[in-house]
């Protein structure tokens, strides 16, 4: 059996729909400028987030106040996924060849409950992945061990070498290796390619660091 695990920001969804961030237009569109926005939520507020502990509306609100945004905290979350949603779609070619093959593909992801529904549903990303394992939902984010522990216990694999796993940050790369994963550096879809040529014994080499 062999399982493919592929993470989302980075791999399989590319960021704003005309390249590059997604808050490259924020402070045009809604008034709020990035770094403030990175200072004042996300390194404060985005760790408990991502691992559910806190709820990303609530807090949200409790700090939009000293942005001075005209926009709803809603508005702006709805900007926020929009324009971070460019799917990449080379990759899910691959991906759906893989899958007509016979074989399963998994999303493992940091992500709060509300973009995983986003993903999973506006974006259709569940039709064309077997399931969506996400931090806020496994109460651990990448690169801790006990994400790779707890989303591997819902995968159908019996051995962990069985997993190919590809994700964009190094971190994460080598910390689902050292769970025994199979763990390569994503930087394009040949990197999938090679990945999964590795797993069908085209390409027997493998290294979290290639």
């Amino acid at each position: 059996m062999a399982i493919l695990v592929l993470d989302v920001d980075g791999v399989v969804v590319l960021g704003h729909p005309e390249g590059g961030r997604w808050d490259k237009h924020l402070a045009r569109d809604l008034g709020v400028a990035s770094a403030a926005l990175q200072d004042r939520f996300f390194r404060t507020h985005w760790r408990d987030i991502a691992l559910g502990k806190t709820d990303l509306t609530e807090a949200l609100r409790e700090v939009w106040p000293q942005f001075g945004c005209a926009a709803s905290v809603t508005q702006f979350v709805d900007y926020w996924f929009a324009n971070d949603s460019a799917l990449n779609h080379e990759l899910l070619g691959e991906v759906a060849a893989w899958r007509a093959a016979g074989n399963s593909a998994f999303l493992a992801t940091v992500q709060e409950h509300q973009r995983a529904e986003y993903l999973w549903r506006t974006l259709n990303l569940r039709s064309q992945f077997d399931g969506l394992f996400y931090s806020a939902d496994l109460g651990a984010a990448k690169p801790d061990q006990a994400f790779y522990e707890r989303a591997h216990a819902r995968l159908w694999a019996a051995a962990r070498d069985e997993v190919v796993f590809l994700d964009d940050a190094i971190a994460n790369v080598e910390a689902a290796s050292a769970f025994g994963w199979r763990a390569r550096h994503f930087r394009d879809v040949d990197d999938l390619r090679a990945a999964l040529a590795a797993r069908m014994g085209l390409n027997p080499s493998h290294s979290p660091r290639d």
